[in-house]
Order: structure tokens, then sequence, then C-alpha cells
């Protein structure tokens, strides 16, 4: 029997390997990580904590609730004076400094490893060894072959039994270390040795030697001066936490910072394998591509022997953690490299991971200094997606080319975009910002939406890859793997600005419609909506999560360029032969176009209906403002996205392939095209009675007041259609998946005309959509430059009065007032009495002196310093417990009257009135004594 031909090798490097940008988020989670645990530290060590703050504005820790810290702190703005006062950052180039520190120690260390590793194993240099000059000429051979401009340093470690060799150094001046055994190996296995060096030249070629040796020592300077410093004073943090009285309240933060160090640990070392084990697989395959002997990787050749699925599933969970793969895996990887291209459940949760983790840390420390704006918070956003995308993505374009390339079925992305979400929301519970005094969030279901996200992200990427191999006719498809790439990067990033600006905030049970609100009251003024007040709160509530959703500047340029960038690939002629046959040619365009009209009179007839039902209800033309309008805008909203979804179900469930590419489409169009006939109808209303819905009478109404009108709600239908779309396709996938007609049987791929004709129609039709699409996005960003209000942290929003406390309990109460004293109120009181003194002493000098003489000298200062004393008392906390605050709240009026009549008096050199008011001084203090009295009782009374 005549054997099959083998199949030509797939070329691995088709698509850049990835492995650079693992290395970056690698360093940048480690960066970060430090960042946090630094200034953590230097707070832990100052012996300084935010909880007083807390505790002395009423918030009750034994509740449990994350959403407590907000509601029953109706004093945001004295709990930050209170938290910059006892609990202040270290100065800023304190941190900066250690970060520059351990950037030069492992710069350091990076540098001495080289001769760290000679000196430890005792090396020699080849000539010592090659007396005859033999292995030197073979090697000049190897690195011909290698092409690298000149050879490597070479020494020899005669101890080492080992038949191999090693790499080190750096890229520019790199040392292959050779093993005594693997000279014996020369003369037994003249081929097994030159595969050994061109396996090390290769790393070489591939400049792994420097980001390997980076690596390491970057994971050891952590190692040794954050990780374990911070490990060891945690630990006793942690055991002299037990004994606090609010451990319980505490004890979830702790054990989640426990549990943050372990993920961190085992974060970086399996990113740190992840990265170093790829690299062996790709220096083997050069090394084959230079013509290395196959045998050179069969270190044995006993097949391995039948393990049960438990013993397989330890094996797979041990490699992870190897820095080297197993032998078998290499030699397959030889023949057929698909395990480079397959994609791993592992990495990507890892980089989901590290990825939350990086914006959480910088976040807090940003904070920390206030320097946390919109536009570092939208860098941060985008850095951090960016890291995503290009581990993610990258992995993802290469899966699909490998699978279009060598005539495999291609992957879909949604389990891998699963796994990456379920890294970014295992990372929100190891972290104190989705949850504090609790152990999971107070809507924990929002963790979901990550999940979500992540595998709408993959699944996009994927679908974007295969239809852009289908059409790209370069010699290269960097260009339109950079296109995806930013694209999608600019979806996560308006995910990641969402998420961390309102997301978490939700997610602590926060509700969030301050923005809803003052959009609402910006668009229709604040007197028509605040006459019927219960309206105003209902709208509110219903319109936070829209609202906050688009008031972030990247979503809408985000849904532009998700669904502009893949309807660019019909604008060009597209490729044919070798691709086509597997499905990866273009799709026809006018299936999407069809859809889209037919959707687009669909939302003409549903406007249609919105309007024919607004008119029965119409109210009197003086009346037809307000929510009356915004009732108008809404429903048409609705109704627009309604049938823009249904469109793109419709279409999916049909389409064969490129779901959600061709729903993103056809929904994007059919708003569009039931745009145009919104402003159509709205710009006759008054002209045919059964639609009449704002207007009464016939009359054009000019296009700039209908976009006036319409502006506010245009955003959010774009920005929910492209919602629903995704919504749409997953359903019609599903649907596809229950019900295939023919099954069993191979339909048919129809792809886009190659002709003339059929080109200019395509592109005809995309370009139109995309000036569409883009030109829509520039208007509407443009005007809400002006118009968006800011999205702001619930916490920094001053309510109008303040709300009443929930009834704690005696002990708890005792806690807050103890906290009160200690964080602000015993300083006033003792200030207080050390103006007493001050004016006592006084007195006295005027007794001495025999008259009524007061020396205004003095008598001013401490009179000036009470009054100081009492603003700054009004701006402090007020005391938690009801009957304190009343005795306080009265000492401060008496105080501030006396102080500034005392310096009143001055002024007018009114001895008699001096006393007087001196006098009011001391009825003060006694006031002061009974509050002091009334505070310790309530402390002494909670045990």
């Amino acid at each position: 029997m005549t054997p099959e031909p083998a199949q030509p090798r797939f070329d691995e490097r088709v698509v850049g390997a990835g492995t650079t940008v693992r290395f970056v988020l690698l360093v940048a989670l480690m960066l970060a990580t430090a960042a946090s645990m630094t200034l953590d530290l230097v707070n832990g060590l100052t012996n300084s904590s935010v909880r007083g703050c807390f505790l002395a504005a009423g918030v009750d820790f034994d509740s449990g609730s994350d959403s407590s810290l907000f509601r029953t702190n109706p004093y945001p703005d004295a709990v930050q004076a209170c938290v910059d006062r006892i609990a202040p950052p270290p100065p800023w180039w304190v941190l900066a400094a250690w970060l520059l520190l351990l950037l030069v120690a492992t710069c350091v260390l990076f540098a001495a490893l080289p001769a760290w590793r000679a000196r430890r194993g005792r090396v020699v240099p080849l000539a010592a060894v090659d007396h005859e000059d033999k292995i030197r000429a073979e090697l000049a051979d190897l690195v011909r072959r290698a092409e690298l401009s000149r050879a490597p340093r070479v020494v020899v470690d005669p101890a080492a039994a080992s038949t191999g060799a090693v790499v080190f150094g750096r890229n520019r001046r790199p040392t292959v270390c050779l093993h005594g055994g693997l000279l014996a190996r020369r003369h037994t296995d003249p081929e097994g040795f030159q595969a050994v060096l061109l396996h090390e030249l290769a790393h070489i070629r591939n400049g792994d030697v420097t980001i390997t040796y980076v690596t390491v020592a970057a994971w050891r300077v952590f190692l040794a001066l954050v990780l374990l410093p911070y490990l060891a004073w945690y630990l006793v943090r942690f055991a002299n936490g037990i004994l606090w009285p609010l451990w319980s309240s505490n004890a979830p933060a702790v054990i989640r910072n426990l549990m943050l160090m372990v993920v961190l640990v085992g974060l970086v070392y399996l990113a740190r394998s992840d990265v170093l084990r790829s690299r062996e697989v790709y220096a083997d395959l050069a090394a084959a591509r230079w013509g290395a002997a196959p045998h050179g990787w069969a270190v044995t050749t006993a097949p391995p022997p039948a393990r049960g699925a438990l013993r397989r599933a330890l094996d797979s969970f041990v490699e992870l953690w190897r820095t080297h793969p197993r032998w078998d895996l290499r030699r397959a990887a030889l023949t057929d490299p698909e395990a480079l291209f397959t994609v791993s459940a592992l990495p990507m949760f890892l980089a989901g991971a590290a990825a939350t983790l990086i914006s959480s840390q910088v976040s807090e420390v940003l904070a920390t200094y206030k320097l946390f704006d919109q536009w570092l918070r939208l860098s941060l956003a985008v850095a951090a997606a960016g890291l995503v995308t290009g581990v993610v993505g990258i992995a993802l374009w290469r899966a699909v080319t490998h699978a279009v390339l060598s005539s495999r079925r291609v992957p879909s992305g949604v389990r891998t975009g699963l796994w990456l979400g379920a890294g970014m929301a295992a990372g929100e519970l190891v972290t104190n910002r989705v949850v504090l005094l609790q152990w999971l969030p107070s809507v924990p279901g929002l963790l979901v939406l990550e999940v979500l996200v992540g595998a709408a992200f993959a699944w996009w990427v994927t679908q974007c890859a295969h239809l852009w191999l289908g059409s790209w006719r370069g010699r290269t498809i960097r260009p339109v793997l950079l296109a995806g790439l930013l694209a999608a990067c600019l979806g996560l990033s308006a995910w990641f600005s969402w998420w961390g600006d309102i997301g978490v905030f939700l997610s602590l049970g926060v509700p969030f419609d301050g923005v809803a609100r003052e959009m609402l009251e910006q668009s229709y003024g604040h007197g028509a909506l605040a006459q019927q007040p219960e309206l105003l709160t209902t709208l509110t509530v219903a319109w936070s999560g829209m609202s906050s959703v688009v008031v972030e500047p990247l979503t809408l340029p985000a849904v532009a360029v998700l669904w502009v960038v893949p309807l660019l690939a019909w604008m060009i002629r597209p490729a044919t032969g070798e691709l086509a046959p597997r499905g990866a040619a273009l799709p026809p365009l006018r299936r999407v176009l069809l859809a889209a009209v037919f959707g687009g009179i669909g939302c003409w007839l549903a406007v249609a209906g919105v309007m024919a039902a607004l008119h029965t209800r119409q109210p009197p033309p003086s009346q037809r403002v307000g929510f009356y309008v915004l009732t108008y805008q809404s429903a048409v909203c609705t109704a627009l996205v309604v049938v823009a979804a249904v469109t793109a179900f419709v279409l999916s469930a049909l389409a064969g392939r490129l779901r959600l590419i061709m729903a993103l489409i056809a929904a994007q169009a059919t708003v569009l095209v039931g745009f145009a006939g919104l402003f159509v109808l709205a710009s006759t209303d008054g002209c045919v009675e059964p639609l009449n819905t704002v207007q009464s009478t016939c009359q054009w109404m000019p296009a700039v007041i209908i976009w006036t009108a319409f502006q506010f709600v245009l955003g959010e239908t774009v920005v929910f259609t492209a919602i629903a779309a995704v919504v749409a396709a997953a359903a019609g996938a599903a649907l596809r998946r229950m019900w295939r007609p023919g099954a069993g049987r191979p339909t048919p791929v129809r792809t886009a005309g190659t002709g003339r004709g059929a080109l200019v129609a395509r592109r005809l039709g995309a370009g139109v959509l995309c000036v569409a699409a883009v030109g829509i996005t520039v208007v509407v960003e443009i005007h809400s430059l002006g118009t968006r209000p800011q999205a702001r942290q619930p916490t920094s929003t001053q309510p109008a009065a303040p709300t009443t406390p929930s009834p704690v309990s005696r002990e708890a109460m005792a806690k807050q007032v103890d906290a009160w004293r200690s964080n602000g109120g015993l300083a006033l009181m003792n200030r207080f009495n050390a103006d007493i003194l001050r004016l006592g002493a006084a007195l006295r000098e005027a007794g001495k002196a025999g008259g009524r003489q007061i020396d205004e000298n003095l008598i001013q200062p401490p009179c000036a310093d009470i009054d100081q004393l009492t603003r700054d008392a009004n701006r402090y906390l007020p005391v938690p417990e009801p009957q304190a605050q009343s005795l306080w709240q009265t000492f401060v009026a008496q105080a501030s009257k006396a102080s500034q009549d005392c310096q009143h008096s001055i002024e007018q050199r009114n001895g008699d009135a001096v006393l007087t008011a001196i006098g009011g001084i001391a009825q003060a203090g006694q006031m002061l004594t009974t509050a002091a009295h009334r505070i310790d009782t309530v402390v002494r009374g909670g045990g």
C-alpha cells in the first residue's frame, strides 16, 4: 500500500507568537502589585487606618453590608478630610523611588545572572576542551545555518553529566554553555549534538535570551523585595487582627488579601512558565527548519504508560508549572505545531485576572493621590484592554489562521471568552473593589456581565479574523490583524471604563442614579421635571443604567468600529483560491443589506405605531413638554432597538457563519434606516391626523429642531442596538444548532461575487454605511462634549440633607462614638481646654495688676483660636449618638458666639464686654464638660 504523501508542515511564523505581550502583561502586573502593596505596607507601619473615620461618620461595620458604607455616610467630604488628616498617603516620591529601586534591582540582577551562572557551574572556555577546534568549526557552520550575525561565546561545564546545553546572558552578548554529557554525545550521536546546538541558537535568533532572564530577574526581585516582606507583615497583622473588636467585619477583607497574595504568586509563576514554555517549542521548530534531526529530541523512546483520567488531569496540571514542555509534547510539535495555535483555557483566565488586578490596584494608587481624573481613568482602561487584547486577541487570530490555512474547523472563540470573563470576575473577588465587608458583592449577578463580555469579545475577534482572512490579498496579514485588534481593544476599553467608573459601585449595592438625573434635568430643565418628583425618581432609576453606558466617552466610538471594521472587508476584492473552499471567503453582503431594508421599514411602522398610540393620549399643547416628550423619545428608542434586534435574530438564525458580524451590521444598518424614517415622520408631525404626537397643525419641522429633539436618545439607541444584536446573534446561533435543515448533508457556502459589478455594488453599500456610522458617531460625540455630565463616584456627592441613621446596637454605637472622639473630637476638646487655660492665665495677670485692665495681646489669640475651633468643629463629623450630638452642637454654638463677641469687644476696646464674652466662653466650657461626660458614658456603656 502506497503511503499518502505527507502534508507540508504549517509555518508557525505566519502570525506572531504574542509571548512579548504576555511578558509585558506580567511586568505590568508585578509593578502594579508592588505599588499597591507598598502603599498598604507604609500605611500599616504608620498605624493609620481609614476605618476610624467611617466609624466616626456613623457607618455600622457590624451590619456586614457594603452599601452601608455609602448609605449611612451622608458626610463624604468630612470623611475624606478625616482620612487625609489621620491617614495621609506617603509622599509620591517615596512610591516612585521604591518602584525605581525595584527596576534598578532587576537590572542589576539581570546583569549579574550570567556571571553567577558561569561561576556556579565552574565553566571553562571552549578552547580548553576543544584542542583541535573541531567543535568550533562545527559551531561556525551551525551559526551560518541559523543566519546569526556573529557566533555566541561558548563555554563548557565539564561537571554537568546531562546531554543538554543552556544559553544565558542577553541577546547581544549571549553565552552558550555546553554540558559535559553533550560533548560525549557528540561522538556517539553527532546529529543529536547538532540538534541541541541549533535549539540554543534558535533561542538567540528568536530573541529569547533577554526576555527570559529579565523575567527571571523580575520575579526574584518581586519575590524578595515585595512579596515576602509584605507577607511577613501581613501575617503579623492577621494574628493581631483576630483580637481586634472589629475582626468580624474585617475578616472578609483580611482573608481576601491573603487570597490575593496566593493568587498573585500563582498568576505570576504560571504566566512566567507559559511564556518560557512557548518559547522552547518555537526554538525546536526553528531548529527543525534549519535541518536538525527529529531524533535529537528523542530523549526516551518508550511510549508513556496508559494512565487514568485522574492521573492525566494531574499530569496536565503539573505541566502548567513547568518552564520546559515534556519531551513527548516537543516531539509532537515538530510534526504538527497545532499545540502552538490551540487557545488554552488557563492563559485566557490568567489574562483576565491579571487585567482586573492591574486595573484595580493602579486605580487604588491613583485615587490615593487624588490623580484619578477622567483622562487617567480612560488611559488606564485603554492600557488594561490593550494588554488583554494583545494576549487574547493574538491567540485567537493565530487559532483562526491555523484553522483556515490547514483546512480545519474554525473555533467560535466563545469558550475562550468565557474563560477570559471568568478570569476578570475572579480577579474582582480577590480584591476589595466590588466587595468590602462581605464575602460576595451585594449584587453578585453583575459579575456575570464580565463573563458575558469576555465571551462576546472573543466571539467578535474570532469572527473578524475569519472574515478578513477571506478577503485580504496582502502578502502579510499584519495590517488587518492590527486593525482588528485595535477595534477589539477600543470595545474592551469602553467596557473597562464603564465597569471601573459605574459597574463597581453598582456591584457594591450603591444606586447610581445621579448621572441619569443630571442628564434628564439638563435636557428638559429643572422646572419641568421638578413639578413631578415621584416621576423624576422613577425615571432616574430606569435611566440610570442606560445613561451610565452612554456617558462613557469611548462607548459610541467602540460601537462604531465594531461593525465598521468588519464592513470594510467587503470594500476590497476578495481573495480567491485556497482560502475560499473552506468557508473563509466573504459571504454575500446583499443579504445583510436586504435585511436592513426590511428592518428599516419595520422601524418606520413601529415609529408610526408609537406616534399613533401617543396621539390617543395627547395632552393639551401647553403640556406637551417634559415628561410627555421624554415618553415619546423613550418609546421611539425602544421600538427601534426591538425591531433591530428581531432583524439581527432572523439574519443570524439563517446565516451559516459569521453570525455575530452580520447581526451587528444588520442591526446598526436597520437603526440608521429607521432614523431616516423617524426624521421624516417627526418633520411632518401634525400633517397626518392619526400620527399627530407633538404638533397639532401641519408644518414642516426643520432638521435642526428634529435633531435637537432626538439627539439625546440617538446615542442610547445605537449602543443598546449593539447589545441587542449580540444577544440576538447568540439566540440565533442557539436556534441554528437546535434546528439544522438537512442535517448530515453538507450545505453549500455562498460567497460574495467577485465580478466588477458586484464589487462596485458592495463598495457603494458598505461605503454609505461606514460614512453614516462614522458621521453619526462624530456628531453625537461633539455634542456630548458640552452637554454630557462628568461621571463621578457616588461617594463624592453631598446629599441635600443628612439621612436618618439606621438603628445600631449599643456596642456598635460605642465604637462609633469612640472613633469620633479618637479621630478628631478629642483634639478639638483639648484645643478648647488649652484656650480656656490661656484665658484664665490672662485674667490672673489682670488681677495681679490690681485693676480691670486686661492685656488684649493675651486675650485676642485664644478668642481667635476658639472661633477657628468652632469652624473646624462644624466641618468635622457630628457625634454619632443623638444626645451627645445635641450637647456638642450647643457647645459649638455657644463657643462660636462668645469667641466672636470677645474679638468684637477687643476691637471696640470695651473691657466689660470682653469679660462678658469670656464668661460666655466659660459657659460653653461647662457645656463641653457635659457633652464629654455623655460621650464617655456612651463609650463605657458599650463595653
